[in-house]
């Protein structure tokens, strides 16, 4: 079953003091945009047992994951505003896009 408030305003904090269950026997996602030092941070994590050619080159894609992700969060919202409909990216796309990159970094190297 999944409950969506929105937690802007008042409504949220009184239905969650109403019916605390709400909030102490679930999950609760809060879809926000990463900032951009949190992403680097993950790929760095990440990307660091990856064997690479170089460091430059590591630092490159470590920089660029973050900012395709902030691309494609921006085009999302255009593309909310003339498909009208909604693409969502969440920290895990941001994962599977890191995840993919190594799966195909490492095909590609071999």
């Amino acid at each position: 079953m999944a409950l969506c408030f929105s937690p802007v305003g008042d409504n949220f904090r009184h239905r969650a003091r109403k019916f605390p269950a709400i909030v102490n026997c679930t999950v609760i996602d809060w879809f926000h945009d990463w900032p951009i030092e949190a992403l680097t941070s993950v790929a760095e994590r990440k990307l660091f047992d990856v064997e690479m050619p170089s460091e430059e080159i590591r630092q490159g894609i470590i920089e660029f994951m973050p900012f395709s992700f902030y691309i494609v969060n921006k085009v999302s919202v255009r593309y909310k505003e003339v498909e009208k409909r909604f693409c969502y990216t969440t920290p895990k796309s941001f994962l599977e896009l890191i995840k993919l990159f190594i799966s195909m970094f490492e095909s590609k190297r071999i």
